[in-house]
């Protein structure tokens, strides 16, 4: 659930990257709602004066700060799971030594 969760995240992000910078203006329907979707992860950060600055038509660093930030949480969240995963299978009784190290 965390990696298709993550990935639809990052995916959105991504979407919206590619929708400011290509399309200068969203009317169609499909592209305004991905862009509505995605600005309550952008807002705040766009807030901040330095972050609103444009880099290429509507792109922004806050856009490019965001989907940054999404992708190291996820992976330090995927690798925590991973850890637990693997502590769980070196603690149960029975399970096989063989390829678990610590």
């Amino acid at each position: 659930m965390l990696i298709n969760a993550g990935t639809l995240i990052v995916t959105a992000l991504l979407l919206r990257i590619a929708i400011v910078v290509a399309v200068p203006n969203t009317t169609e329907r499909g592209l305004h709602l991905i862009e509505r979707l995605t600005l309550p992860a952008v807002w705040p950060l766009q807030r901040i004066t330095p972050l609103a600055h444009g880099l290429l038509r509507g792109l922004t660093l806050a856009d490019i700060l965001v989907l940054g930030v999404v992708v190291v949480v996820w992976l330090v969240a995927l690798g925590i799971v991973a850890g637990w995963e693997h502590e769980e299978q070196r603690q149960r009784p029975n399970a096989s030594e063989t390829g678990l190290r610590p």
